[in-house]
């Protein structure tokens, strides 16, 4: 968490939830794709372990930007869904890819 001067910069208290390359990807898979599954952020995410997916969706989840959602009961199934405080963050999203689309190559 931001410490010191950064903990009054809102930039560096952003960056410290959304600031990892997975975070944004998982933001990216569920705004582009809409609600996933654990196993469906797995096999987009290329070279993710499961424990940092886990940790991920856990922080993004405890600071409101994605929720969890149960659709079976037994045994419990749950998918990820953007909340309306992680849907602001698509214009993010998208001021990045363009940067990417302008200024990378694959």
């Amino acid at each position: 968490m931001a410490s010191g001067r950064n903990r009054y910069c809102p930039v560096a208290r952003t960056l410290d939830i959304v600031g990892d390359r997975w975070s944004m990807l998982i933001l990216r898979d569920l705004i582009l794709e809409g609600p996933r599954k654990f196993s469906d952020l797995e096999q987009s995410l290329a070279g993710i372990s499961p424990n940092t997916l886990s940790s991920r969706l856990k922080v993004l989840e405890e600071h409101g930007i994605l929720e969890r959602r149960f659709y079976d009961q037994h045994p419990p199934r749950a998918e990820y869904v953007v909340t309306a405080r992680g849907r602001e963050l698509r214009p993010i999203l998208k001021t990045l890819r363009d940067w990417g689309e302008q200024y990378t190559r694959p």
